[in-house]
């Protein structure tokens, strides 16, 4: 997947950084709304570039114990440290979903003693990380993906510990998205199918469109299926790798308008305007 220069920038120089300045700002919050490609594009900047991403879903950190979050990062960062030993590699930490873990917290609620820990924990790595037991001296960056900032602990996001990165793409970045999305599937797919395609629908996240082009698999593969039943799972698998996978603009946006996404009637904008 292509992912725009804006955002495969943010993400290689923060790393880059972190690994050659002791006194960089640890970790990224790369923020914006949902669907946009926070995670996945992330994860394909730091592998494009050479780093290896130990992925971990926000959602996971918790438990019934007290500390039980702390000790899922701490693991996390020990796994990362031993990887660098073995294979000398270049690990960054992606906590996907951040609002979502302990640390997040909803208006007017109060911290938990869980929040109050992992929050504290991951402050402590951004100063030093020498107070964190975690068998290692070395800083490895740390990217958080999040669609909502103000769900975090003031201390945490100040700017000698966290930089922030908002991703709202523009008409021509989310057009290179949608492209890089469909490339591969639809046959001699063009930017200028792609430049009207989004501009018939307002905001169309590659979220959307992936979910559109699933939706449209699926229905290929079952039709095939259908239409040979007497083939077994693996002739099957052989003639639609051969013959199948291939959909339609047409399709797609019947998906889309199946999934309920709304069709806006605007003058047609080329991919290079804002």
């Amino acid at each position: 997947m292509t992912v725009p220069e804006r955002f495969r920038k943010a993400i290689v120089a923060h790393c880059f950084a972190v690994s050659c300045l002791d006194d960089y700002p640890l970790i990224l919050a790369v923020v914006g709304p949902p669907g946009d490609g926070k995670s996945f594009q992330t994860a394909a900047a730091l592998r494009n570039a050479g780093f290896v991403a130990f992925r971990f879903s926000s959602s996971e950190l918790g438990g019934r114990s007290e500390g039980r979050p702390v000790e899922q990062l701490r693991s996390l960062y020990k796994r990362a440290a031993r990887h660098a030993e073995v294979e000398n590699s270049y690990p960054v930490l992606v906590l996907e979903d951040f609002d979502l873990s302990p640390a997040g917290r909803a208006a007017n609620a109060r911290y938990t003693v869980n929040s109050q820990l992992l929050t504290g924990f991951l402050m402590n790595l951004a100063d030093d990380v020498r107070m964190c037991d975690v068998e290692t001296t070395r800083r490895f960056p740390i990217v958080l993906t999040t669609n909502d900032l103000s769900t975090l602990h003031g201390p945490l996001i100040r700017p000698g510990r966290m930089r922030v990165f908002t991703w709202e793409p523009t008409v021509s970045e989310r057009v290179e998205m949608i492209f890089s999305a469909l490339q591969g599937r639809v046959p001699g797919l063009t930017v200028e199918q792609v430049e009207k395609l989004a501009s018939r629908y307002q905001g169309l996240s590659v979220a959307a469109i992936s979910s559109a082009l699933v939706e449209c698999l699926g229905d290929k593969i079952f039709d095939f299926v259908s239409q040979h039943p007497q083939l077994g799972i693996v002739e099957a698998q052989r003639r639609y790798a051969n013959g199948g996978g291939w959909v339609t603009i047409d399709e797609i946006e019947d998906a889309l308008q199946r999934r309920g996404v709304t069709r806006r009637r605007l003058t047609f904008f080329r991919a290079g305007g804002e």
